[in-house]
């Protein structure tokens, strides 16, 4: 016992010289090589370089004749009252979201371009018409509008259809070889699922994935949007944005939340300056011994009223109350002289008017 005892005591030194011995930790730097995109096929002399980048792939646009040879494409042109500027084959190519489809161009330049637009004169006129939206509900505002979601369903409202017949069966069917230039081509999700790349995986939140479909709808109206803009210049693709986007109505009110709207309106009333205090009164009142009573409350700061409500019960009244009161400042629209809607920035003769506020209150 006593030999095995002396025998392990080395054994315990080299234990603590190994555990107070200081490890020296040493940082290796990695960093990801840039690589071209194999669909381009780019060429280039140096990585680094990227003035000497080339696309070697080679695209040309449809034909206009093969284009005037597509039912659907001319009938989609006359539906959405295009101007005659526009050519078919550009509008073709605006529903072409396939990087190799028989070498035509895709739509990702005039998509990107549709898009710029879109955010420039929905924010503008969110900006501009409604100033004292919480930013939380004007981003909600503005996917409303130009939203993936939204564009899907102005996509299908024009009747913009999909290319689904294969190859087999246009081949069996005799189809006109024209007719799919007037559909929208693009990835499925079964056929992605075919496309496998080494050493990539494809991490989607499910809450905000948008199917393939709905993408490319909405791909196609801005790249529509940004067609007109090249074509047709700058006020007709407005005008056209004004027509089919920011007409559409929105509702504005019921994107609010409010978890403690009083607590809130006492806060906005002290940020505005108001001497005198909030005051919740009672308008008036039907019914209160029956089983269906009405209350009618309004909410009151000196002798100017800022909001009213009907409710079932005195709380009820109250709480919409104030809460309307809140919807009257967030919702404010300013007007000019006369009574109309102020101009926006890209009008001509653009002078500001109205009052637009002093910002959102923290709670």
């Amino acid at each position: 016992m006593l030999r095995s005892v002396i025998r392990a005591a080395p054994r315990v030194n080299v234990l603590r010289a190994a555990i107070c011995r200081p490890q020296i930790l040493t940082t290796v730097r990695t960093y990801q090589v840039a690589t071209a995109k194999t669909v381009l096929k780019t060429s280039y002399d140096s990585v680094e370089d990227y003035s000497s980048y080339k696309h070697n792939l080679f695209t040309h646009r449809l034909p206009e004749s093969s284009a005037e040879q597509s039912a659907p494409l001319v009938a989609l042109h006359s539906r959405l009252n295009l101007p005659s500027t526009f050519a078919l084959s550009t509008l073709s190519q605006c529903l072409n979201l396939l990087f190799k489809d028989d070498g035509l161009a895709n739509n990702f330049g005039l998509n990107t371009l549709g898009k710029t637009m879109l955010s420039y004169y929905v924010t503008e006129y969110l900006l501009i018409h409604y100033p004292r939206l919480p930013m939380s509900v004007h981003n909600a505002a503005v996917d409303s509008l130009m939203g993936t979601s939204a564009l899907y369903e102005i996509g299908k409202s024009w009747g913009i259809t999909v290319d689904t017949t294969s190859k087999l069966d246009k081949f069996l069917g005799e189809e006109n070889e024209f007719l799919k230039y007037g559909k929208l081509r693009y990835i499925s999700d079964a056929e992605k699922e075919k496309v496998k790349e080494t050493g990539v995986e494809e991490l989607v939140d499910g809450v905000t994935e948008h199917s393939r479909e709905a993408e490319a709808y909405a791909s196609a109206v801005r790249a529509i949007i940004g067609g007109l803009y090249t074509h047709s210049g700058e006020d007709t693709a407005k005008k056209f944005i004004e027509d089919h986007i920011l007409s559409r109505k929105i509702p504005l009110d019921q994107m609010f939340q409010f978890s403690k709207p009083s607590a809130e309106l006492v806060r906005l009333c002290d940020k505005l300056g108001f001497d005198q205090p909030i005051s919740i009164r009672l308008m008036a009142e039907t019914g209160r011994a029956s089983s269906h009573p009405q209350y009618l409350t309004g909410v009151f700061v000196g002798t100017e009223k800022l909001g009213e409500a009907i409710g079932s019960s005195l709380n009820e009244s109250k709480t919409r109350a104030v809460i309307n009161a809140l919807l009257a400042y967030y919702l404010y629209s300013p007007i000019n002289a006369q009574g109309d809607k102020i101009k926006v920035p890209s009008e001509t003769n653009y002078k500001f008017e109205g009052i637009i506020g002093i910002g959102d209150v923290a709670i």
